[in-house]
């Protein structure tokens, strides 16, 4: 099958599973063997259904560059967030950091220091990211075809922040993720990619090389969850607070 073929198919097939469409198993009858063609299948699915408004890291491993996919304006909200539970599959948190960038990070062959990212850092935020999935076998689904569904991206809202500084605070942060005020994630520290700081340098670096494209000031990146997921459903509200940086809250209708 020629790249071109399979990259139309697969992008035809994954906005056919966005609701109200059903949800599909990954497909076995497309051959999907490389991390570049299921960029290229997130970003032709990705410029159909909204706006770029930035970045989210995803299917992190300590150790290993962080796989990255596109935030959507149309699907980002500022704290406080309303979506609906019909606008999806299925509804999961992660309670994330993200950066809203002030100045631009402009292509180079040079890859940048933390020192210089940090600097061009406007404000750390507190953040949820909303977890859904096109595919119906969700969590088990091959990496290569998460990275194509946009790394089970649903949602963002951005909280509250603080000013960046250095970017050293992103490492052992503290979080509390309530629901309906109950607690149902909290912890300091311990991101399972390591310090997040690092992820987001290392994320910037390699999206630079990969595509030849820089990032403009306004663009928010998230940096992944801190502790896994927690399941929401409607009618609740849930509420995270990062100490000393920021507060965000969604609501489910």
């Amino acid at each position: 099958m020629p790249r071109s073929t399979l990259i139309e198919t697969a992008a035809g097939r994954l906005l056919a599973a966005y609701p109200p469409g059903a949800m599909i198993a990954p497909p076995d009858d497309l051959p999907l063997n490389d991390a570049a063609t299921a960029y290229a299948i997130q970003a032709r699915v990705s410029a159909a259904l909204g706006s770029p408004s930035g970045w989210k890291l995803g299917d992190i491993r300590k150790g290993e560059v962080p796989r990255y996919s596109r935030l959507l304006a149309e699907w980002s909200q500022a704290s406080p967030g309303r979506f609906s539970q019909d606008a999806f599959h299925r509804v999961y948190l992660e309670p994330e950091l993200a950066v809203v960038l002030g100045a631009p990070l402009p292509a180079r062959e040079a890859p940048y220091a933390l020192a210089e990212v940090a600097a061009r850092v406007a404000s750390l935020h507190a953040a949820i990211e909303v977890v859904d999935s096109r595919f119906t076998t969700w969590p088990e689904v091959p990496p290569l075809w998460q990275l194509a569904d946009g790394l089970s991206h649903g949602a963002f809202v951005l909280g509250s922040g603080a000013p960046a500084g250095d970017l050293t605070q992103m490492q052992d942060a503290a979080y509390r993720l309530t629901l309906d005020g109950d607690v149902a994630l909290s912890g300091r520290g311990e991101h399972p990619g390591g310090d997040p700081a690092e992820l987001l340098v290392a994320m910037i670096n390699d999206r630079i090389r990969r595509d030849g494209e820089g990032f403009t000031a306004g663009e928010v990146i998230t940096t992944g969850t801190f502790d896994g997921v927690v399941a929401m459903r409607a009618g609740q509200r849930a509420c995270l607070d990062f100490a000393g940086i920021g507060e965000v809250e969604l609501r489910l209708a």
